[in-house]
């Protein structure tokens, strides 16, 4: 039997048997495979009562859990059922943060530091700003070996009293110093990290990877990327959240220019960091490795975005027009033409997202019908379906590939004929797992009826119609592998309707996910109806429900208005 044939059935015992005991003469290399398909499954209790049973185990099962730390439930304090639970939650937070912390002094029993991978210090400062951690945790936080990290302001109030605040910017910078010089394992860091943190941490860690800097302005010092160039051999992926300052797209490029050439696989922005002409043509140097990127535009940069053209090995692109304001092929159709011919040469793209992008449909067309392109994953959020028939036409040339597709545009002036083009060529993806339409008011309970009957792979179905009845929800119901659905629009489901939906339900709807959205109040379930649906839908397949309705019944609708 190989080693992951009998890590495997171990874990199988595991799950099957709570008072399983591990033997202690199980060879190393089968506790560590062990104890990553615990962390990968994130069964970080079993995880936990393994490192307890014995100090054999311990090492294999604190490694991995602590190397998939960031998975972990207790970060961010995700639990929020009432004070009680959210303070447990935090105090468990809080140890998970102090053992690594102290683990970085030698304090503790073992070095948990030296297992991390992910250093998310966004967390960590989540964690201090948290009200249970500043009224109930922190003095015990800041006992011992880490006393010397409570750093605070002094301030007075009107009154002339002093009063301390803590300095949480300090504290966590300090607390970055002396981590990441033991955590030399550590493949990512985020947060709001400054250029003289990076300057000295760098050098302390070869494995770095990644970066995710809150402000882009960290990068800003000639010495990070030279540092990173030296130090960090296998760095690949940049991750920035804003960028605020004067000269970005000169300061983004310098940047991405002085990384190896061919070194970034993975770009991305999350808001307008002011990326341009200048940053497109230098991430042209990295045009046979990078392959995810995720770019924000604006009206002052969308012109440039054919600079693009180099990076034709591209698996994964989005681009979100932050004002979405220009249509491309009216205002600037060399730009328009050349960005079509770019995409069309990225023949590995699966995964393609254009935000409030307003000539998304027209510049997909060609790649949905480009025969060497097969796309698996497609969202467009903003076009007008009415000018667009050759898109939803084009749509079912990607049947044999597609698996998630996500629709939202306006409906306005639609006839009978573009509502038939679009259904038609839905029915058609069979291997369609994740389904999203944002299309208010153009589907009828037909049109519904039609494309869920053909599409009996859907894992997640969101879709907006008209009017939502029992007939709609008798064919999502036979879905057999349905995890997550939202039902949107006037929903005029009955008590009958929706229980004959849950008894539908199987194995493979496991922990559903179910939201009504906009019930008509005329229609709408009383509460004890709900409670007792609950209740059936948590015991059949451990599901939950959203009930909403399309407006407070108890309120007037026209309250509040004067005569």
């Amino acid at each position: 039997m190989n080693l992951a044939v009998l890590a495997s059935s171990m874990l199988s015992d595991i799950h099957n048997y709570p008072n399983f005991t591990m033997a202690p003469a199980l060879p190393d290399d089968v506790l560590h495979l062990l104890c990553e398909h615990l962390a990968e499954q994130e069964q970080f209790d079993t995880l936990f009562n393994c490192a307890c049973s014995s100090r054999t185990l311990g090492v294999p099962a604190l490694t991995h859990m602590y190397r998939a730390h960031h998975k972990a439930p207790v970060r961010g304090g995700e639990e929020d059922e009432g004070f009680a639970t959210n303070l447990l939650m935090v105090q468990k937070w809080s140890i998970l943060w102090r053992s690594i912390i102290a683990s970085s002094l030698d304090a503790t029993l073992f070095p948990y530091c030296r297992y991390i991978r992910t250093l998310d210090f966004r967390d960590l400062e989540n964690l201090l700003e948290d009200d249970n951690f500043k009224s109930k945790i922190s003095k015990q936080f800041f006992t011992g070996p880490l006393e010397t990290f409570y750093k605070a302001d002094t301030f007075r109030n009107s009154k002339g009293r002093k009063y301390e605040r803590m300095n949480i910017k300090a504290i966590v910078e300090a607390i970055g110093e002396v981590v990441t010089q033991q955590a030399h394992m550590l493949q990512m860091i985020s947060g709001q990290l400054t250029s003289p943190a990076l300057i000295r941490w760098i050098p302390h860690l070869p494995r770095l990877q990644a970066l995710e800097p809150w402000d882009g302005s960290a990068l800003e010092e000639a010495l990070v990327p030279e540092y990173i160039r030296q130090h960090c051999p296998s760095f690949n992926s940049l991750m920035i959240y804003t960028w605020i300052g004067q000269d970005r797209d000169q300061k983004f490029s310098q940047f991405i220019s002085a990384m190896r050439p061919n070194s970034l696989r993975n770009v991305s922005t999350f808001c307008d960091v002011g990326a341009a002409a200048e940053t497109f043509l230098a991430l042209n140097a990295h045009s046979s490795t990078l392959k995810e990127l995720r770019i924000c535009i604006s009206d002052d940069s969308i012109s440039h975005i054919s600079l693009l053209a180099g990076c034709t090995a591209l698996e994964v692109l989005r681009i979100e027009d932050t004002q979405g304001h220009i249509v491309l092929e009216e205002t600037q159709n060399d730009v328009y033409l050349e960005t079509i011919e770019w995409l069309r040469k990225c023949e590995n793209l699966h995964s393609l997202s254009l935000s409030r992008f307003l000539s998304a449909a027209t510049l997909v067309t060609p790649l949905l019908l480009e025969h060497k392109i097969r796309l698996r994953s497609l969202e467009i959020n903003s076009y007008v379906l009415k000018d667009s028939r050759e898109f939803h036409q084009a749509l079912s040339h990607q049947r044999d590939s597609l698996e998630k597709l996500s629709l939202k545009g306006d409906t306005d002036g639609m006839f009978r004929d573009d509502v038939d083009i679009i259904v038609d060529s839905l029915k058609q993806l069979k291997h369609m797992t994740v389904l999203k339409l944002d299309l208010p008011e153009m589907f009828r309970e037909e049109h519904l009826i039609q494309i869920i009957a053909h599409l009996g792979k859907l894992k997640e179905l969101s879709i907006s119609a008209l009017e939502l009845n029992d007939r709609v929800l008798e064919h999502v119901g036979n879905l057999g592998g349905l995890r997550l659905v939202t039902l949107a629009g006037i929903s005029k489901f009955t008590d009958d309707g929706l229980f004959g939906f849950v008894s539908r339900l199987g194995p493979g709807n496991k922990s559903i996910q179910v939201m009504i959205d906009m019930a008509d109040p005329d229609t709408m379930l009383r509460e004890e109806q709900v409670a007792v649906l609950r209740e059936f839908l948590a015991e059949k397949v451990g599901g939950t429900l959203e009930y909403i309705p399309l407006r407070d019944p108890n309120v007037p609708e026209f309250e509040g208005d004067s005569d």
